[in-house]
């Protein structure tokens, strides 16, 4: 699902939801207050909250005053892509958005996710390459953490999640970059569920970033996304 596959009412009403601070938290609202923001009929607005709800962009449930509306976390990503687009169309010449963070150790859980032969399958079929089991774990700056979000809001190269006796592995989200200095190719991943915070970013290689670049904890590295390609 992506911003193309809406029509410009729902993508207008997914906006006014997320301004109302439905991305948030569940917010009371009614489908009459909808018809008089939009100007359309209660129906137009019913049927048109029902449909982002089919689709599982928000979550939508009678209440005593209305309904209960929030937005799912693939409401959120909706958005998130709709910023993407309005900033390359807004600054056409722009090649690439810049990150700056600190490297730091993590708790190892990326080597034990990378390493998963299903996970290393799709990374060497989809990104063309095995990568290093490890991820290089980089806390953004706080200047930056803006530029994530745009990010996060392109086109994912999505390794598919799976089934095992252990558990099951959700997507993992991968974006092409490149880390200054290093001549290989670089992916930034961002699982659906990770217990760091939104302003952490995991690098995989198919080599250790950490020994070619001879990185320590706290040391800064520049990252670039491309919005061009060859």
């Amino acid at each position: 699902m992506d911003i193309f596959s809406l029509s410009s009412r729902e993508i207008s009403l997914l906006i006014y939801l997320a301004q109302n601070r439905a991305a948030e938290k569940e917010i009371e609202i009614t489908t009459t207050q909808l018809a008089n923001f939009f100007k359309i009929s209660q129906q137009t607005a019913s049927r048109c909250l029902l449909k982002l709800n089919e689709m599982r962009i928000v979550t939508w449930k009678s209440s005593p005053k209305g309904s209960l509306v929030m937005l799912t976390s693939q409401g959120t990503h909706i958005l998130d892509q709709l910023r993407f687009e309005l900033e390359k169309a807004l600054h056409p010449d722009l090649t690439f958005i810049e990150l700056k963070g600190t490297v730091f150790s993590g708790r190892g859980e990326g080597k034990y996710y990378v390493s998963r032969p299903a996970y290393m399958k799709s990374f060497q079929s989809q990104l063309g390459y095995k990568p290093y089991h490890g991820t290089l774990n980089v806390r953004i700056g706080n200047n930056y953490i803006d530029h994530l979000d745009l990010i996060r809001g392109s086109w994912p190269v999505i390794i598919p999640g799976f089934e095992s006796e252990e558990r099951p592995f959700d997507d993992v989200l991968c974006y092409p970059l490149k880390v200054i200095g290093l001549e290989d190719k670089v992916a930034g991943i961002i699982p659906r569920r990770t217990h760091y915070g939104a302003n952490v970013l995991e690098l995989i290689s198919k080599v250790c970033i950490r020994d070619i670049l001879n990185l320590a904890d706290g040391d800064e590295i520049v990252i670039e996304f491309p919005l061009t390609h060859d």
